[in-house]
């Protein structure tokens, strides 16, 4: 509200200036004027300041949040490279020892060959040889087409023929 009147104030002066004045009053309205100016310059000022202060602090809490965001991904992504790590150590270690039992196996199978005269009881699944499939003997292509009676009119030629050999003969 003084900054108001004090516009008002300024503006009444200038108008009463355009009357001729006395050096003193000249001087004195100038001065007046520079005060005013140097009040709206500090106003402005501390308005800069204070837009420069919150930017400040908006981007230090913008930089924090963002730091706080990575560091919680970051924390995820290690959890779930550990989790990989220990699959791929468990699927490793299945792997070995699937390796060391068809390794065990083939020595089996092997000594097994190698020994004709031995035969064993128990055979492991892994350890069965395929079975040699015998050779397909070949047909003529030539074969006649058999004509085929529709089901229905079989079933129904059995039903008379029973019916009539049921029937008592008198």
């Amino acid at each position: 509200m003084a900054k108001n009147q004090m516009s008002k104030n300024s503006l009444k002066k200038l108008l009463d200036s355009v009357t001729p004045m006395a050096p003193d009053a000249a001087e004195k309205f100038v001065r007046d004027l520079l005060k005013a100016g140097d009040e709206r310059r500090r106003d402005a000022e501390k308005v800069v300041a204070e837009v420069a202060a919150v930017a400040r602090r908006s981007a230090q809490q913008f930089s924090v949040n963002v730091q706080k965001e990575v560091a919680k991904q970051l924390g995820r992504l290690v959890v779930r490279i550990d989790q990989v790590e220990k699959q791929v150590e468990t699927l490793n270690k299945n792997l070995e020892a699937t390796r060391a039992l068809l390794v065990a196996a083939a020595a089996k199978g092997l000594s097994k060959t190698s020994a004709p005269g031995k035969t064993t009881a128990t055979k492991s699944p892994a350890a069965k040889k395929p079975v040699a499939k015998k050779p397909a003997t070949t047909k003529p292509t030539t074969t006649k087409p058999t004509a085929k009676k529709p089901a229905a009119k079989k079933a129904a030629a059995k039903k008379s023929v029973a019916k009539k050999s049921s029937a008592p003969t008198a």
